[in-house]
């Protein structure tokens, strides 16, 4: 049976903190302390939990002792870093936890485990539910699984135990769905400013675009001119597009040509 009295340390106070720490409070769990570098972060994160908060791991020490979790919530580059400076500072039993996509378990103490849950937490994403959002779990062994596990059903999360191997694809994959998709909606938004048109006229086509996402069949639902052979509106495409975007848009066409030749 999955706990709801974990008691648990938080460090680091971005937005991934102040989104999954009163989700963690609200599950039950008790968040013990908050720790950030600046009383600007630390201070209002650990107000709105009701906990104690410090700007150095030393003043954390009490906490840190005491806690059955230590969530590591800071930049990648930092993570090896902050878990090396509490190793001494936490109970041989606590459980290490980062929320990130990319780096490696092993840059953690063991146990370990990583929670990630595959949603964007720019401020502009803010309306796309934390509730039942895919989440990523890999663990050093079955006890700090099942505690990630509890981690992750504070959301209801829709989880997916995984390899170190299987996490970086599904990194990979979360960085070209979601920044490159991105990058080619900032470009066309572009191409409209350019020639006087409104910035939100591909609104329901994005919409509609997303679908595919959501169900899983992006590929069948690939649509265009580059699909169907047109190369004479493609051609009508080029003779309007800046020569730095006439090279993606040559490279994309190419590659959707040769998805789809056979």
């Amino acid at each position: 049976m999955a706990r709801a009295d974990l008691r648990i340390v938080v460090v680091g106070a971005g937005r991934v903190s102040r989104e999954l720490a009163p989700v963690w409070q609200r599950a039950g769990h008790d968040i013990l302390h908050v720790v950030s570098r600046t009383a600007q972060s630390a201070q209002p994160l650990g107000e709105a939990l009701g906990c104690s908060w410090s700007t150095t791991l030393t003043d954390a020490a009490g906490a840190l002792s005491d806690a059955e979790v230590v969530v590591i919530a800071v930049t990648d580059g930092l993570i090896s870093e902050i878990n090396a400076a509490i190793t001494d500072m936490v109970s041989p039993s606590c459980l290490m936890v980062h929320v990130s996509g990319a780096t490696p378990l092993n840059h953690l103490r063991t146990p370990s485990a990583v929670v990630w849950p595959i949603r964007s937490f720019n401020p502009k994403a803010s309306s796309v539910p934390l509730a039942n959002t895919p989440t990523v779990l890999e663990a050093s062994d079955d006890q700090a699984m099942a505690l990630a596990r509890t981690l992750a059903s504070a959301w209801d999360a829709e989880v997916s135990e995984v390899s170190g191997a299987q996490r970086a694809a599904a990194h990979m994959a979360a960085a070209v769905a979601d920044n490159f998709a991105n990058h080619m909606f900032a470009e066309a938004q572009d191409l409209l400013e350019q020639r006087g048109l409104p910035k939100t006229l591909l609104r329901n086509l994005v919409l509609g675009l997303t679908q595919g996402g959501l169900q899983g069949d992006s590929r069948e639902r690939q649509t265009g001119p580059a699909r169907r052979g047109d190369d004479a509106t493609l051609e009508r495409h080029r003779a309007l597009l800046p020569d730095d975007v006439k090279s993606l848009y040559d490279a994309v066409t190419a590659h959707i040509i040769h998805r789809h030749s056979s």
